[in-house]
């Protein structure tokens, strides 16, 4: 019932160094890159520092109601 499919598949030419896949980078590119990723760690670092005091003085305020 299933047929074969018999249609010749084109070939795929080896990749050299000048057709790789690859992207460079200027300098100036990856100086951005580095600053952008200064900036998301500082401010996951600041998200994690406020719900880590908000979370303890929830705590404190419980606590100290007896709680």
């Amino acid at each position: 019932m299933s047929e074969t499919d018999t249609t010749p598949k084109p070939e795929q030419p080896e990749a050299t160094d000048a057709q790789s896949d690859t992207v460079v980078l200027t300098d100036e590119q990856l100086k951005a890159r580095h600053n952008r990723n200064r900036a998301i760690a500082l401010g996951l670092f600041a998200f994690v520092g406020l719900i880590l005091v908000t979370t303890m003085v929830r705590l404190a305020t419980n606590y100290n109601m007896g709680g």
